[in-house]
């Protein structure tokens, strides 16, 4: 009798900690008019600085060597006018660079994680997935929106190689698995640096003061322009 071949169980990962951006771990993402997701997936963007970021490189790169091998071989397969078209592979690297507005690096790189929303149980029945979330003591979290821009969180994660015989391009895709949340920011709030201030050494800080660094609202409502 024939027996089906056991399923390759993947290694998870952990990243270091970093910074969350778009991050969209509660509800399910469906993406944009121009840019549509429509199964539906949950996902987050990691920014890591230098240091965080190489580490992250050593830790997969003997997946990140497996995918672009793999594609390497699946490019040598393809047909004699698709290799001539294409000319040579493309492997898209992992954790692309971070450019600011302005179009200068920022000297982050910044790592996607995601997976499906939805899953086919053994029954049949499409099930939504839930993406576990922890505390920074390592205990179970449930959120009712969104961590915001800048929350600090480390990532657990799989890896897969990829292959697109259309565009001869293959890569290493990172499966989210689970989030902890080191430090929450609550959804639409910004940081300094969105409103363009950089840090000053040897000036003030917030533990200079015990008073709240958020203005207060009856003090400066005539000052705010109102559209």
């Amino acid at each position: 009798m024939a027996t089906t071949p056991e399923k390759k169980k993947r290694t998870i990962y952990t990243t270091p900690k970093g910074e969350s951006l778009f991050a969209r771990l509660v509800n399910v993402d469906y993406g944009t008019e121009q840019y549509p997701d429509e199964k539906g997936s949950f996902n987050v963007t990691l920014a890591l600085d230098a240091d965080a970021a190489a580490k992250l490189d050593s830790l997969i790169a003997h997946e990140v060597d497996t995918a672009r091998a793999e594609a390497e071989e699946k490019f040598d397969g393809l047909k004699p006018q698709t290799k001539k078209k294409f000319g040579e592979v493309k492997f898209n690297e992992v954790g692309p660079e971070e450019y600011d507005r302005e179009g200068n690096t920022t000297g982050r790189r910044l790592f996607r994680f995601k997976t499906g929303a939805f899953y086919e149980n053994r029954q049949g029945v499409r099930v939504q997935r839930k993406v576990p979330l922890f505390d920074s003591m390592q205990q179970p979290v449930k959120l009712s929106d969104e961590p915001g821009n800048g929350s600090v969180i480390r990532v657990a994660f799989c890896c897969a190689p990829y292959f697109v015989e259309g565009q001869g391009m293959g890569g290493l895709s990172l499966y989210l698995d689970a989030v902890q949340i080191i430090k929450l920011n609550t959804y639409g709030e910004r940081s300094a640096s969105d409103y363009g201030f950089g840090a000053e050494e040897g000036g003030f800080t917030s533990e200079d003061t015990d008073e709240t660094a958020s203005p207060n609202v009856a003090e400066t409502a005539d000052d705010v322009p109102q559209f």
